[in-house]
């Protein structure tokens, strides 16, 4: 008998809990999260974690082809429009005219979306087609980034109603509004969930010279040149468009100054991954290549994007002695090469243009220290940003300075920020050694000194004692552009 009596009371309090944690109170506006938990003829039924469901109009719920979007258990987002005394909680997706509690005032007051069609480009923005009535919405406000009008025409949007005057006859809107809500909803549950080499979706949303932004859903990532593609000198706009949909990999999350870099090359996979089981990449295999970059020591041949050989200056000649690969070859050149060795530990190919198989893959062994020299154009990774340069950390761990004054900012007048946006750190980046003085090394940027190449004229330049110092093209002769 005790032991019914206190399971009773156990009850009696987990339903006095249980009730005590119903919401009892709402306000035109309010924003309500549920779960469908029947549907009908006419409404939709959503428990809101009241003391009753909430309803929402089925016809709100359907789309053009008159199907019902959401199935029982799904979870769902509307908005309190007001109580009925036979119908009980009304809640609304979004405004459309015919919820009869919620006016065009009561959405102006309240924040409540509305929801019209975009008919034409006026001047300074769009018509909306607002429940047979006529609102304005200027470019601004349409989209957190803006593209091309003809995007909007005859769509339907969810705005939120910004001013109201005249009696009504006057409604500006903006969708914005509700987008940058979202986004910070979005950001919210990001910064609680994504972390540093996560793969995850995301949608271009503009394209710069050095480099692409994508909104991952709720923060907007770059994606730095040089993280792409697998490819030598991939542009922007060679491999993306705004608006895409694209898959990247997480590789920096700053919350604090809200920076992200993203990759899409390694979203894609690591190429030397399926190097080792390819019958393409096998000694004495014969293939085609293409010439993107020369050192003194021999010329770097890109077999597939990703994926690059060395032919050493030795091998280069036929059988002929040369001083540099620029003798025999050039930038770009297509060529005909023979696999001559392979260390897939390392990732490095040895290649041949003269069919001089056998080459000795461990004469490589010194190549990261003759690369970095005075001349080279060897690829880095950002370490860091100043507010006079970014640091570079090079293929033999050395640091290097670009300097400011070597680079053309794009972007934010703020110059800390222009650097930021266009070298974020973690991101790899293509630079030229410009000086090496003890354990100070300045660099530049290959762009740069074609810059310099195009304005300066240095054909009569000559010394303090008349001597002729050759022209520009000798006094960089020594660079690999």
């Amino acid at each position: 008998m005790a032991d019914s009596q206190s399971s009773g009371q156990d009850f009696g309090a987990y339903l006095e809990a249980n009730l005590a944690s119903l919401r009892t109170e709402f306000h035109v506006g309010d924003k309500i999260e549920g779960v469908v938990t029947a549907t009908g003829r006419t409404s939709v039924f959503v428990d809101i974690r009241a003391r009753s469901d909430g309803i929402i109009e089925r016809s709100e719920l359907t789309d053009d082809d008159g199907n019902l979007t959401v199935e029982v258990g799904d979870q769902i987002t509307a908005y309190y429009v007001g109580f009925h005394h036979e119908e009980g909680i009304r809640l609304s997706i979004r405004m459309a005219g015919r919820v009869a509690e919620a006016t065009f005032d009561d959405a102006y007051e309240t924040g409540i979306p509305v929801e019209g069609k975009v008919t034409e480009e006026r001047k300074g923005g769009y018509t909306v087609e607002l429940a047979g009535q006529e609102a304005f919405c200027p470019y601004s406000q349409i989209d957190l980034f803006r593209r091309e009008p003809e995007t909007y025409i005859g769509q339907r949007f969810a705005f939120v109603i910004t001013e109201n005057s005249e009696g009504g006859r006057n409604l500006v809107l903006s969708r914005r509004t509700l987008l940058e809500r979202e986004r910070e909803q979005q950001r919210e549950q990001l910064q609680e969930s994504l972390a540093v080499g996560d793969f995850v979706d995301g949608k271009v949303t503009r394209l710069m010279p050095f480099g692409a932004f994508v909104d991952i859903g709720g923060v907007e990532g770059l994606v730095h040149v040089s993280e792409l593609g697998w490819g030598h000198g991939t542009k922007p706009e060679d491999v993306l468009q705004p608006g895409q949909s694209v898959r990247v990999v997480v590789l920096q999350l700053d919350w604090k100054e809200e920076r992200f870099s993203l990759s899409l090359k390694r979203a894609a996979g690591d190429p030397w991954e399926t190097v080792e089981t390819s019958d393409n990449y096998l000694v004495g295999q014969r293939l085609e290549g293409t010439i993107v970059q020369l050192a003194p020591f021999g010329a770097f041949v890109e077999l597939e994007p990703g994926i690059q050989g060395l032919v050493h200056v030795s091998q280069l000649g036929a059988g002929k002695r040369i001083n540099h690969p620029d003798e025999v070859v050039s930038i770009g050149d297509r060529v005909e090469v023979v696999i001559s060795n392979i260390d897939f530990e390392r990732r490095r190919i040895a290649l041949t243009m003269d069919g001089t198989l056998g080459a000795d893959i461990e004469q490589f062994d010194d190549l990261p220290g003759i690369v970095v020299q005075p001349g080279s154009r060897v690829t880095g990774v950002i370490d860091g940003v100043r507010d006079f340069g970014a640091f570079v950390r090079l293929p033999d761990e050395r640091s290097g300075l670009l300097h400011v004054s070597e680079i053309e900012l794009r972007g934010s007048t703020n110059q800390r920020r222009a650097l930021f946006d266009m070298f974020p750190p973690g991101s790899s980046i293509e630079v030229v050694v410009r000086e090496i003085r003890g354990d100070r090394i300045s660099l530049t940027l290959p762009e740069t000194l074609e810059r310099e190449s195009e304005k300066l004229d240095a054909k009569d330049m000559t010394d303090s004692a008349g001597e002729s110092l050759g022209s520009l093209g000798d006094l960089l002769g020594g660079l690999d552009l």
